[in-house]
């Protein structure tokens, strides 16, 4: 237990420096561990971390998800009374550069796991490297999807991925990958969990957490029938639920419940998001989102998102569930031209919140608003009206959730918007949405770009 000892304090200080920071230092007195034990030690120290909702790195704390919202236009920053929320992604641009140390702490955990973890055949071995890998794979995804610039499929051989560290390297100090080599390196990561089968929830990622994220991965890198297909996967083990079960599901505050996959804070006391919870209230809900909601009380997101006063009493989550991989599959049928399953499945989310229910046909499909913010598709193209609706199914759906309007904006053109606040225009630019690489980083290795529009950051 003195290895373990010695290598948790190695890695507490590891745990606030960036990529190039950790490979720079010099190791003293340094102990990997050796037994299966020892190493899972490393994976728990992170599932502890998301259980107690301060996990900032993998699936991100509900603080992640209030700043996220703020930086939207879920939350309308013009009538904006709380300085809890940020009015705009510009005010948290340093505070990002800590969470690309965080995680490329993580993965360094993962690597020495990967690179010396001998016992790979017992029950704890096997699992422990499966975690290793799929974690290591969803942070290359955090990173690709936060500080790479949105996918381009004209341009993906020459867009900066980056830095890959495939090893626990003291002097090494990686250039940035190319976008391919980073998304190809993600998907061999969770390809190679997934093979390696591993179903104990306890550990939290099991074998279809690590197919969501590989949907996930598939989906933003727009290789749409294997994202619809992995979708498909998920969505057969955890089917929609919908009623008095989605109603205890999005109220529930620390446990799990519905169709979770996994969530943050589930060892958390009850009432530990109130606080959050009641800075939020200090920005209305945007009007254009509560404009989605055609079918008022019949939705049954309407009340039990919004106050009568359009506040938001949505509880604070971290979580993945998978009504997201319904509305993937809706969304890659459609960029396939498959309209009947496109439909089929935007349907089928929408009959599972909405009373008194008829379904969208291609017809009757609402027209695309000439006013959204998001005016054209991950490809590049102008919005159809069943890709617009998909866009505005999914924003209603995951309102107040792991900052999914965020990167939707990111993913469909990176539209540029502002708020006025007391004198003042705060102004979403378009590169505002490709978080800056750390400064500290940059002046260690020169060989790191930096992303577009930070030259002087």
């Amino acid at each position: 237990m003195k290895k373990v000892s010695l290598y948790i304090g190695l890695a507490l200080f590891f745990a606030f420096t960036s990529c190039t920071e950790y490979l720079d230092v010099k190791d003293k007195g340094q102990v990997i561990p050796e037994t299966a034990e020892e190493f899972s030690a490393l994976i728990h120290n992170h599932l502890r971390n998301i259980d107690e909702g301060n996990d900032y790195a993998i699936l991100g704390a509900y603080t992640t998800t209030v700043s996220y919202e703020g930086y939207s236009d879920n939350l309308d920053g013009d009538l904006n009374t709380t300085d809890r929320v940020p009015l705009y992604v510009g005010t948290d641009i340093n505070s990002m550069t800590t969470r690309y140390g965080t995680l490329y702490s993580v993965i360094k955990d993962c690597n020495i796991i990967l690179d010396n973890l001998e016992d790979q055949t017992s029950e704890l071995g096997k699992k422990t490297m499966a975690i290793a890998y799929a974690l290591r794979g969803i942070c290359y995804y955090n990173l690709m999807r936060a500080y790479c610039e949105p996918y381009d499929k004209a341009k993906v051989s020459t867009m900066n991925g980056v830095p890959l560290v495939v090893t626990f390297d003291m002097e090494g100090k990686p250039a940035r990958s190319r976008m391919q080599e980073t998304i190809d390196f993600i998907i061999n990561d969770l390809t190679t969990a997934i093979k390696m089968n591993q179903a104990d929830k306890q550990y939290r990622f099991d074998v279809n957490v690590m197919k969501f994220y590989l949907a996930r991965t598939y989906f933003w890198t727009q290789e749409w029938e294997l994202a619809a297909a992995t979708a498909k996967e998920v969505l057969d083990v955890y089917p929609l639920v919908k009623g008095e079960e989605y109603v205890a599901m999005m109220q529930s505050e620390v446990d799990q419940k519905g169709n979770e996959l996994l969530r943050s804070g589930i060892k958390k006391h009850l009432g530990y998001t109130d606080l959050e919870f009641g800075y939020v209230q200090g920005r209305p809900v945007s009007q254009g989102l509560i404009d989605l909601f055609t079918e008022k009380e019949n939705d049954i997101r309407f009340d039990l998102f919004f106050t009568k006063k359009l506040l938001n009493r949505k509880a604070l989550r971290s979580v993945i569930r998978s009504a997201e991989m319904c509305l993937i599959m809706a969304e890659s049928y459609a960029h396939l031209n498959n309209t009947k399953d496109a439909l089929y499945y935007l349907n089928l989310i929408r009959s599972h919140r909405i009373s008194s229910y008829t379904d969208y046909t291609e017809n009757s499909l609402p027209v695309v608003d000439q006013n959204a913010l998001i005016q054209t598709d991950a490809t590049g193209k102008a919005l159809t009206p069943l890709l617009a609706a998909i866009l505005n199914e999914r924003r209603k759906e995951f309102y107040m959730e792991n900052g999914d309007r965020w990167f939707e904006l990111k993913r469909n053109g990176c539209p540029e918007f502002w708020w006025g606040y007391a004198g003042v225009k705060y102004e979403t630019q378009k590169f505002l949405y490709t978080f800056p690489l750390p400064k500290s980083d940059i002046a260690l290795n020169p060989a790191l770009e930096q992303n577009p529009g930070y030259d002087v950051y």
